[in-house]
């Protein structure tokens, strides 16, 4: 007997008996009877468990392991003999009904006490006494007629205005393609989403002209253009895919921007907007050849008390002629550089430079020129226009220059 706790595993017991006779030939011996009694528990694992082979398979392998024992009585002296032993071996059951299996096992005794390790082999049928799993047959649903849906947008055929085609509850049933809330029977435009005024066609630019009557669809325009922009729009004589400043009227030399001192430069770059000067020069005067002279003349003729930075006297006038160049051109700047001979230290000369050129500065701002135009570096003996070897060379050496920049 058998009790299956899962798919797997089975527990049993086994109990039998049988009868040993002796007939012997020789009519002197006595004819022995005894009897022999079986018993064991036994653990089974079960091939057909789901996972290895089909649960309801028709040859169901296993493997088992047996804890058995034996009672006997001697033939002669009648004495009771108990013996233990562990078979172990495998077995299948081929199925041949519903309730009903062949068994065949076989293994190997492992003998313990009062039995001998043997071979053990059996065949036999396996009657199931269990009772099998009820199954419930599956309720039918009643069938309910519903109403028909042709096209599956909800709307039922009965209440749909067009019930082969999906569409919209709004619309009875009947589709709006492009989204745009009118219906594919009222729009002009059925698979482009468009706007009740135009009986659904779009108008992208929004300026009031349909894409279909629109020259320029994607572009603001005018009737009077066909839709288009008015090709124009400063008036300024010049069209606008050719007008830099399209919306402020200007010259057609500065490329339809505003160019107040005609000079072709526009104004935002012309550093002069008042004042005419060719682009070469950022739109302003071009500084005379003659202003170029004087202040080279001004840089060689400047003098300083020897070894300091003060200036003498003498050389005022210079100093004005350059304050007078300065107001002559209002929009450059000014950069002093002070320069000196190499006698003496180059601490000394880099220091005596730079105070020399600060000193110029300082004299073009006591004469009214803004702080804000002026600046100076000084370079000691580091850039000479001549050679130190000679007198006449270093004089040369020793001076300031005035570099007009734009602002």
């Amino acid at each position: 007997m058998w009790r299956n706790f899962n798919s797997s595993v089975a527990l049993g017991i086994d109990v039998g008996t049988y009868a040993f006779s002796s007939n012997s030939a020789n009519p002197a011996l006595p004819q022995l009877n005894t009897y022999n009694l079986l018993y064991s528990g036994l653990a089974a694992y079960k091939l057909n468990n789901g996972y290895i082979m089909k649960e309801d398979a028709a040859v169901a392998p296993y493997i088992f392991v047996k804890i058995q024992g034996t009672w006997a009585q001697t033939p002669v002296n009648k004495d009771n003999v108990n013996g233990f032993g562990i078979p172990i071996g495998a077995g299948i059951n081929f199925k041949i009904a519903n309730n009903l299996a062949l068994n065949v096992n076989g293994g190997y005794n492992f003998g313990i006490k009062n039995n001998a390790d043997h071979i053990v082999f059996g065949v036999g049928l396996m009657l199931d006494l269990g009772k099998g799993k009820e199954v419930e047959e599956p309720k039918k649903d009643t069938v309910v007629q519903l109403p028909v849906d042709t096209d599956g947008d909800g709307i039922y055929d009965i209440d749909d205005a067009c019930p082969t085609v999906p569409g919209l509850a709004q619309f009875n049933g009947c589709p709006d393609t492009d989204g745009d809330g009118i219906e594919d029977s009222k729009d002009d435009c059925p698979t482009v989403a468009g706007i009740a005024e135009f009986n659904g066609c779009p108008d992208t630019d929004g300026d009031g002209i349909p894409d279909a009557k629109d020259a320029c669809p994607t572009v603001k325009g005018i009737a009077k253009y066909g839709g288009c922009p008015d090709p124009d729009r400063d008036g300024d004589g010049i069209i606008n895919e050719k007008d830099k400043c399209p919306d402020v009227a200007g010259s057609f030399i500065a490329q339809g921007c505003p160019d107040r001192d005609g000079d072709g430069v526009m104004d935002a770059d012309d550093k002069c907007p008042d004042v005419p000067g060719p682009a070469s020069n950022k739109g302003c005067p071009e500084i005379k050849e003659e202003v170029k002279k004087r202040l080279a003349f001004a840089a060689r003729a400047i003098q300083f008390e020897t070894g300091k930075a003060v200036i003498k006297p003498v050389s005022y006038k210079i100093l004005d002629e350059v304050v007078s160049i300065l107001n002559e051109y209002p929009y450059y700047d000014v950069n002093v550089d002070g320069h000196t001979d190499d006698v003496g230290k180059d601490d000394f000369n880099l220091k005596l430079s730079q105070d020399r050129a600060a000193s110029a500065v300082e004299y073009l701002k006591s004469k009214g020129i803004p702080a804000s135009r002026l600046t100076s570096a000084g370079y000691g003996e580091t850039k000479p226009v001549a050679s130190n070897k000679t007198a006449a060379g270093r004089a040369q050496n020793r001076r300031v220059e005035f570099n007009l920049l734009f602002k």
